[in-house]
């Protein structure tokens, strides 16, 4: 009898791919048996994460806010492997600016790739993953990558938690006219997690208008953390493993938060 954890014969599409969860996540459902997906706008770090992890694994080129890209990569799906058993949504950017101080674009730049590309993703997939529950799978997984400022307010991140606040109502809400269909939607909240989601940002600033070092901003989050540090992507990436499963079966519209107590405090 096999484990309800195991992923063989399904088929996962992971974007973000080319590092941080993405990466850590891909390498994590490919070693339970999936044949794998792997996306990001970065084509040669994704065809790198890619090669690391030999057969059964394709890289593709992929700009999550582009409609176009996407209809790309799932016509591709189609063509090679034919249905989709598991999305992960977790390609998106993170950018730290005072409220005041942030004009129209922080947020508009924000919603295209955490939010827009949450909802072109779900809707693309759900045709491939309506084949594969005909084909035999028992259900079908999107998990969708949200964030603890989704729910608590983050300083100087206004528009990202509105984005990521976005992506929790939608989940929910996809995952209600889905539940008869056999797909599933979870949403993953991490804590701060040591990854280069950050290194775009423009250093966030002090009362005096002093910038802080993305190094600093990081180490002070890590003292709000009961558990005393911050995140790994080793944190993340079984949590998505486990709703990609069937063990995971009877779960959807549900909110799952890895943050280390960040959030019980």
């Amino acid at each position: 009898m096999g484990t309800p954890f195991a992923l063989e014969g399904k088929v996962a599409i992971v974007t973000g791919a080319a590092s941080g969860i993405g990466r850590k996540t891909s390498a994590l459902l490919h070693a339970l048996g999936a044949r794998l997906f792997m996306t990001d706008i970065d084509l040669d770090g994704v065809e790198t994460a890619a090669a690391d992890l030999g057969v059964d694994v394709a890289a593709l080129g992929h700009d999550v806010a582009s409609e176009e890209d996407w209809a790309r990569v799932y016509a591709t799906i189609a063509q090679d492997a034919g249905h989709l058993d598991i999305l992960v949504n977790n390609a998106g950017i993170m950018m730290a600016k005072p409220f005041e101080q942030a004009n129209i674009d922080i947020l508009r730049r924000q919603l295209r790739i955490n939010v827009e590309s949450v909802y072109l993703g779900m809707q693309g997939a759900i045709p491939l993953m309506r084949a594969a529950i005909v084909q035999g799978s028992s259900t079908a997984s999107i998990i969708n990558i949200a964030s603890v400022y989704g729910k608590v307010a983050g300083a100087q991140f206004a528009a990202y938690s509105a984005t990521k606040g976005a992506v929790r109502a939608l989940s929910k809400a996809v995952a209600n006219e889905m539940a008869t269909s056999g797909i599933r939607v979870n949403t993953v909240l991490p804590g701060p997690v040591a990854t280069n989601l950050s290194a775009g940002w423009e250093p966030p600033r002090d009362a005096f208008g002093e910038l802080i070092p993305p190094e600093v901003a990081l180490a002070a989050w890590a003292q709000l953390i009961p558990m005393g540090r911050l995140g790994e992507t080793r944190d993340i990436a079984p949590l998505v493993a486990f709703l990609a499963s069937d063990a995971a079966g009877f779960i959807t519209g549900s909110e799952f938060t890895a943050d280390g107590g960040y959030t019980a405090v």
